[in-house]
């Protein structure tokens, strides 16, 4: 109830917004209702609400992409070697997003063209896929790692194409639920707001959620990064003497 009140404020906010703006041409306005996630010792994931208004003609399109911080991530490719599984090659994708969802009225190779789209950098295919110096692959396969990791991050909902999952109110309102999983990591997440008119970019927002560690989980994870040799020897002392204990009470 709480949210169905807040979302409903929100969208007479959009229109008064919209209404005071005099809706002057490509006039594109946008917010979320929260700008912050804590992260805690239960945290589950969570939605984040983010609504606004334009100036929106009949075939206008709107696309949304929420952009993570950047990181490197492993891939392994497992090979049969004598009836036994083994990772026979192995490779570090450099400066990947760890979080991108893109959220749009329509599909985006349907919204705009592919020169459109490599040029702002949306979708997919134009996320620079870079292997550091010490990965072990051949140039050939590079596609297939590349749609293969693509596919895990989708599992694990870090990253997530979702068309048709903006709702447009009128053509002058727009909401949509950005989903926020629990294995996200911190830092600051970029939320770009395009505004598209028969194939082009008309106008961008741009706007920031903050993703931070709070409580008992936040000092633990600033412990194990501040005082990184001490948090390991006390993780492997506190690994024997759990397993010393269990032992104990076992033979007992």
């Amino acid at each position: 109830m709480i949210r169905a009140l807040m979302t409903s404020l929100i969208t007479a906010l959009a229109l008064l917004i919209s209404v005071s703006a005099g809706f002057a041409q490509n006039r594109l306005v946008a917010d979320l209702d929260e700008k912050e996630v804590q992260i805690t010792t239960g945290f589950t994931g969570t939605e984040l609400l983010l609504f606004g208004a334009l100036d929106r003609a009949a075939v206008d399109d709107i696309a949304i992409i929420v952009t993570g911080p950047s990181k490197t991530i492993a891939v392994r490719r497992k090979s049969n070697v004598a009836g036994i599984w083994l990772n026979t090659e192995n490779a570090n994708v450099v400066g990947l997003p760890s979080f991108y969802h893109i959220l749009s009225t329509r599909p985006l190779d349907v919204i705009a063209s592919e020169n459109t789209l490599r040029i702002n950098k949306l979708g997919f295919d134009h996320i620079p896929f870079r292997l550091d110096a010490e990965s072990d692959i051949d140039e050939g396969p590079i596609e297939d790692w590349k749609a293969a990791l693509v596919r895990n991050l989708e599992k694990t909902g870090l990253w997530s194409n979702q068309p048709g999952k903006i709702k447009v109110i009128s053509n002058v309102l727009f909401r949509t639920d950005i989903t926020i999983p629990a294995n996200i990591i911190p830092g600051d997440y970029e939320v770009r707001t395009l505004h598209f008119r028969d194939g082009a970019v008309v106008e961008e927002n741009v706007s920031t959620i903050n993703v931070v560690k709070r409580g008992l989980s936040a000092e633990i994870y600033r412990i194990a990064h501040e005082y990184a040799p001490f948090y390991g020897i006390f993780a492997i002392i506190f690994a024997v003497t759990a397993g010393w204990l269990a032992a104990v009470a076992f033979r007992r």
